[in-house]
């Protein structure tokens, strides 16, 4: 490959010289570049040597032409260089190439507004020339600028060289998009914006060393970004989601495998063999699973090419490939990279790096200063040095730092320069928060150590007092000196607020008995007696279990453990304390007079220190108490209970706490409050109830007679309405009671008095009734009668002795004979249809119909059964008592159906008429003789379903002018209403068959389908047949035979018609430039033709694929009907031709056809026929395992699976051919021979051109580090 590149280079020269021959070139005046040149470097691997240096052009004058060039040492050659461009900020600065003696820089218009931060990397290989004649020099001296660098080479032959080779494609990414195969529609994978696929390839057996092995295994390495597959689209729709092709980053319909230069295996009948790593970023396949020809030792070329997805986000992935095999035990690896050259070349000043200085294992005073180096890439940074101290927090921070550099980030670490003595030093790995963490451990040897903690306590008491009352100690109020037994002190400290006393803890490193004294330093307050004691503290130190252990004991103090420190204060003189309490009284509902109330105060040892009552403004004031000392004492105040039975008292206690301090040689009172326990209050609150007013209540009470004669009549409820007035006053309008009796509300009285009312009848409207036209007069005596208001009620003006009766009387009627009402009877039957078997038929609404007879046989009236089955007829009129008797039937239906026994049951209804003494007539109905109703039962016995009819849609496919191949067009079997239910792809005969349909018996009817063919949106080369199959299936029911007959007819297309557009050769102006026709014939052992053999051109060296002037790809012939394949417009030169894919059932030929001058010199009308080429047939097929593959074309010639059958759905989707990054999508393009002449010189130089770019932009990109 590494030849092939330099010819392809210099190819593409020899096409810009020409091409820019025909336009002006405008000279440009070039200088030469001095960058300076830091850190060279030179790595041997046997004869090879990696050269690697910085550059920087930060203050240099760059123009656009300028060069810097570099210079391969003598006996060593120029191999590889790491890239061909220089970008900057997003910019191409310049361009490098190479010979295998000179690298040359040059610089582009984009330089010449970055001379001040332009710097970066490079890299190049070189190889030791082994040429006869070499001097072999053992040394040489490769110079880069300034730098210079001797490298030495190795004695021998050199040492072992791998086989293996991994890269991947030069340039940002390979393309956006994928093309899928025929089980997927042809579908165009498209990533989006936010992703690459790139193209990577392991070589075994390449350039360099080669080796014969057998049964190789191949593993894979990828540093895999995470990716998001819901980005991805297809179009058209795919037949299976995105993730399905995917297993993490590795696109697997792309892998293909190549031996030879000539395809094995690719998509599905190759990934179907890898096992790829349960994280998803790696794999490992034997090839001899891929194919039986990897079991025989063999050192041809083999590549295994695949893809993966990068997010545009990415700086790098790294990616390493192992080769073993039955001669390789120790594996092989070869690692490979992919840069980002999109994002900037150079970041500067966008990162702080923070070093952080931890210490472990040591004492503080042993610590020193530290300088810290810092260094990039494993390379030392001039001036960059920081110092950690203790006020630094041992800690310091590189600001304004690159954090990227060809775009790859920069990794950063620093060297500690001067470690201290007893110390060892380890440098983390910078985090993610761009902290580097150097921990420093102390190596010196541990000292077993153990402390104590000396302890004494200060008491303050009250002179002279028995009971050691002690005074209250403020923090800090007396001070302590502890001294060792040389009397030397060894600190000074000061109580705390409760009296405590605590020293610095004390370390031992030795066993021994070590005493101390504690003594109190003499304050100034005057009225103190400072201690004069002496505490003697001793720590006894001893070994435990080999460690030292420390016990205090303490003497010469006061208290248990003889370490308390006591002084007294002489208690002063001071006046007492006059306590004033104050409280309130609040009377809800009555008046302070002054002296309503009592209370009682009393102290904490429920001794009564005073009594208080009420002042008329409600004050309580205790003004008698005495305290004699200073402290916080409580008090209880209680009201006394009083005995006015009008009055509730208070129960509430009030807690006055009072604070009495000492000022001035002086008690007084500092603070009171209040509280009940619940509120902060200091009032008692009593309620008197209001004076209730003295009442008397009466009921006035009437009764009321209705009379017929002498006989006195029942009364009803609210009959007859009476009027209560006061005067004109109406009071109240009241009804009578059954029992007579006729009440108003009752009347209240406060005072003493006589109250007159009357009552009198409301006229009512009956007729008959001779309303009383009474007035009854009530009157209300109110009297006072022991101090109590006693109401007596009289009457007047009625009848009885109370005069409280009002009679009305009623007039008899004419006696009428009563009037005959007429009666209904309604009669019903419920409906019921047993299943006989099983079905889910059920009842319907209105599906039976049923008859009502009278007796004498007439119809009175039909109705059909509801859905729950009941039966209702309509309401039958009745004038006169006595006995009816009616029937009712089922009336069975003209036709009847089969499946269904119809009850045939009669039930007679009875119904009887009687009246009552109001002349109302009432119907009794029964059924047979019973209440219950009667029911009809049909019983359905559910009939065997008839036959469904299976039918198949078809149609056919004619693709005139290439041979047609299986898969190759789609088409959509669509209902009546446009809905896509199949879609199915040609036979290799033209057929297109659908799935079969079912028709079923709820399917009787006339179903219409359309069939259109699925039109890529790419049509080139092929003119697409756009109408529609028109299908009618009519279904049946044969009742004699009870099967479903489904018959399928056609409109008048039936078949789909495509035509191949042959492509219009180029043409040129130069007449004397002729193209010429290449072709073979491809025939069999009995030299009978064969059609659809794959041929291909390839240059002189058997291996360039010549490109095709008509399209993409290489330039490829089909060999058809008459086994003719031809190569049609080429012009005069060495080619050869080979067969890239056998006619089914045919093995591969091997015979590589060789186009001369001389062939060209004999052409006859420039057609150059190179004669037969004789294929075998395969033999019988023992084992299915080694699958006939083409090298993917633009043709498409299909992959048959080694078993013969397509994956199923559930399988993983294959591929097809990966579009490159510039070309949109295409579908179903194919390579066709073309006739004519060409005769215009320009178009050949521009097509060339291209065609030399496109091979050149395939370049190999070799993993180093720039």
């Amino acid at each position: 490959m590494k030849f092939l590149y330099k010819k392809i280079v210099a190819f593409v020269a020899i096409i810009a010289v020409v091409a820019l021959g025909l336009s002006v070139i405008k000279p440009v005046s070039a200088a030469t570049v001095s960058p300076t040149v830091t850190n060279l470097k030179a790595q041997a691997s046997g004869q090879k040597v990696t050269f690697s240096f910085d550059w920087d052009l930060t203050g240099k004058s760059v123009k656009e032409g300028d060069t810097f060039t570099i210079d391969a040492p003598e006996g060593v050659n120029i191999t590889e260089v790491a890239t061909q461009s220089l970008q900057a900020n997003g910019a191409e600065v310049a361009t490098i190439s190479m010979t295998n003696k000179k690298i040359t820089f040059t610089f582009k218009k984009a330089i010449e507004s970055m001379n001040q931060n332009v710097k970066g990397g490079f890299s190049y290989k070189a190889e030791w020339d082994n040429t006869p004649g070499n001097p072999g020099n053992k040394t040489a001296t490769s110079k880069v600028g300034s730098e210079s660098v001797v490298i030495t080479r190795p004695d021998g032959p050199g040492v072992f060289e791998s086989v293996l080779n991994k890269y991947n494609l030069t340039g940002d990414y390979v393309a956006k998009q994928f093309k899928l195969d025929a089980s997927e529609n042809y579908a165009w994978m498209n990533v989006g914006d936010d992703y690459y696929l790139t193209k990577w390839f392991i070589r075994i057996n390449g350039d360099g060393k080669k080796q014969a092995i057998t049964n190789p295994v191949v593993s894979d390495k990828i540093q895999a970004p995470a990716v998001d597959y819901s980005k991805i689209t297809f179009a058209p729709a795919a037949n299976h989601a995105a993730n399905e092709f995917f297993v993490g980053t590795y696109l697997k319909p792309s892998f293909t495998l190549r031996k030879g230069g000539q395809v094995v295996a690719s998509g599905w009948d190759f990934w179907k063999h890898v096992k790829f790593d349960a994280d998803g970023n790696g794999f490992t396949v034997n090839l001899s699973d891929v194919s039986d020809v990897f079991k025989t030792a063999s050192s041809d070329e083999l590549i295994v090419e695949y893809q993966t997805l990068i997010p545009k986000t990415t700086i790098r992935v790294d990616n390493n490939a192992t080769l073993t095999a039955d001669e390789i035990t120790t594996p092989q690896t070869d690692p490979a990279f992919w840069n980002n050259n999109e994002l900037k070349f150079w970041v500067s000043g966008d990162k702080t790096v923070t070093v952080q200085k931890e210490w472990v294992g040591d004492s503080e005073s042993d610590r020193k200063d530290i300088t810290v180096q810092l260094l990039a890439n494993g390379q030392k940074l001039d001036g960059m040095t920081k110092t950690l101290t203790k006020d630094s927090g041992w800690s310091a921070e590189f600001s304004k730092l690159p954090g990227i550099k060809d775009g790859k980030p920069i990794v950063y670490t620093v060297e500690e320069t001067n470690t201290p003595d007893g110390y060892t030093s380890k440098v983390e790995p910078i985090n993610e928060s761009n902290v580097i963490k150097v921990v420093n451990t102390s190596n010196k040897p541990k000292v077993t150590e153990t402390t104590a903690n000396l302890v004494v306590k200060k008491a303050f008491e009250v002179a002279g007092d028995q009971e050691h009352t002690q005074l209250p100690i403020t923090e800090g109020q007396f001070e302590f000196v502890l001294k060792d037994e040389n009397n030397k002190v060894v600190e000074t400290a000061k109580n705390q607020a409760d009296g405590t006393v605590k020293f610095k803890s004390l370390t031992f490193n030795k066993e021994g008995s070590y005493t101390y004294a504690i003594t109190e330093n003499k304050g100034t307050d005057a009225t103190i007696n400072y201690s004069t004691q002496a505490v003697k503290a001793t720590v006894d130190v001893k070994k435990e279990n080999d460690k030292l252990v420390a016990t205090v004991t303490y003497s010469g103090g006061d208290g248990e453990q003889k370490n308390t420190i006591t002084n007294t204060q002489n208690k002063p003189k001071v006046s007492n304390a006059k306590v004033t309490l104050k409280l309130k009284k609040a009377f809800e509902g009555g008046e302070l007079k002054g002296d309503d109330f009592e209370f009682v105060a009393k102290d904490s040892n429920d001794q009564v220190v005073g009594t208080a009552k009420n002042n008329k403004d409600g004050s309580i004031t205790f003004d008698n108490i005495t305290v004699d000392k200073a402290g916080t004492f409580n008090y209880t105040i209680t009201e006394t209970k009083g005995s006015d039975k009008t009055i509730t008292y208070s129960d509430k206690t009030i807690t006055a706490t009072v604070v009495v301090v000492e000022k001035d040689k002086a008690l007084v009172v500092e603070q009171i409050s209040y509280s009940d326990g619940q509120t902060e209050t200091n009032t008692f609150t009593n309620k008197k109830e209001a004076p209730k007013t003295e009442s008397v209540t009466a009921t006035l009470q009437v009764k009321k007679l209705l009379k017929e004669g002498e006989t006195t009549l029942p009364l009803t409820n609210d009959q007859f309405e009476f009027v209560l007035k006061e005067g004109n006053n109406t009071l109240e309008t009241a009804k009578n009671k059954a029992n007579g009796t006729v009440s108003f509300k009752e009347l209240s009285y406060t005072e003493e008095g006589t109250h007159t009312y009357t009552i009198t009848e409301n006229k009512g409207t009956d007729a008959s009734i001779n309303y009383s036209t009474q007035t009854i007069t009530a009157t209300v005596d109110v009297k006072k009668a022991n101090d109590k208001l006693v109401a007596t009620v009289t009457y007047s003006g009625g009848d009885t002795e109370n005069g409280d009766m009002f009679t009305n009387t009623k007039t008899p009627p004419t006696p009428v004979p009563p009037t005959v009402k007429p009666t209904t009877a309604q009669f019903k039957a419920k409906k019921v249809l047993a299943i006989n078997g099983s079905s889910d038929r059920t009842l319907k609404a209105n599906e039976f119909t049923f008859l009502l007879k009278d007796q004498a046989g007439t119809l009175v009236d039909t109705k059909t059964n509801g859905e729950n089955g009941d039966i209702l007829f309509n309401p039958v009129s009745f004038n006169e008592a006595g006995t009816f008797t009616y029937t009712i039937v089922e009336q069975k239906p003209a036709t009847p159906e089969s499946a269904i026994t119809y009850d045939e049951m009669v039930h007679t209804v009875t119904v009887t008429v009687t009246k009552d003494e109001n002349g109302q007539l009432n119907a009794d109905v029964q059924y047979d003789g019973k209440k219950d109703t009667p029911t009809f039962t049909n019983t359905y016995t559910p009939p065997t379903p008839p036959t469904p009819s299976e039918k198949q849609i078809t149609t056919s496919k004619i693709l005139e002018g290439c041979d047609l191949q299986g898969g190759e067009f789609s088409f959509n079997l669509l209902d009546e209403n446009g809905t896509v239910l199949q879609t199915k792809q040609n036979a290799a005969d033209g057929t297109v068959t659908f799935d079969a349909i079912a028709y079923t018996e709820a399917m009787i009817g006339t179903h219409k389908y359309t069939i259109k063919e699925v039109l890529p949106a790419d049509q080139a080369n092929i003119q697409y047949d756009e109408g529609q199959v028109d299908v009618t299936v009519t279904v049946t029911k044969d009742e004699a035979s009870n099967a479903i007959q489904a018959v399928v007819s056609y409109g008048a297309k039936k078949t789909f018609i495509n035509k191949v557009i042959p492509p219009t050769p180029p043409t040129v102006n130069n007449p004397e430039l002729k193209l010429y026709t290449l072709r073979v014939r491809k025939v069999d052992e009995k030299g009978d033709y064969l059609a659809g053999a794959v041929f291909g051109l390839f240059e002189a060296d058997g291996v360039t694929p010549v490109a095709n002037p008509y399209g993409q790809g290489q330039a490829q012939a089909i060999s058809g009907q008459d086994g003719l394949a031809s190569f049609v417009g080429f012009e005069a030169k060495e080619y050869v031709i080979k067969e890239l894919s056998a006619p089914s059932g045919y093995q591969l030929s091997d015979t590589t056809i060789k186009v001369s001058a001389s062939d060209f010199a004999s052409a006859t009308n420039l057609v150059v026929d190179k004669g037969n080429v004789v294929n075998k047939l395969l033999p019988p097929p023992p084992s299915t395992d080694i699958p006939n593959i083409p090298t993917p074309s633009n043709s498409k010639p299909k992959t048959p699976s080694p078993n013969g059958d397509k994956p199923k759905p559930s399988d993983k989707p294959k591929s097809s051919e990966t579009p490159k990054s510039s070309d949109k999508p295409k579908e179903g393009k194919r390579s066709l021979p073309s006739t004519g002449t060409a005769d215009h010189l320009g178009l050949l130089v521009t097509g060339l051109t291209f065609v030399a770019t496109a091979i050149a932009s395939m370049t190999l990109k070799k993993k180093e580090d720039f």
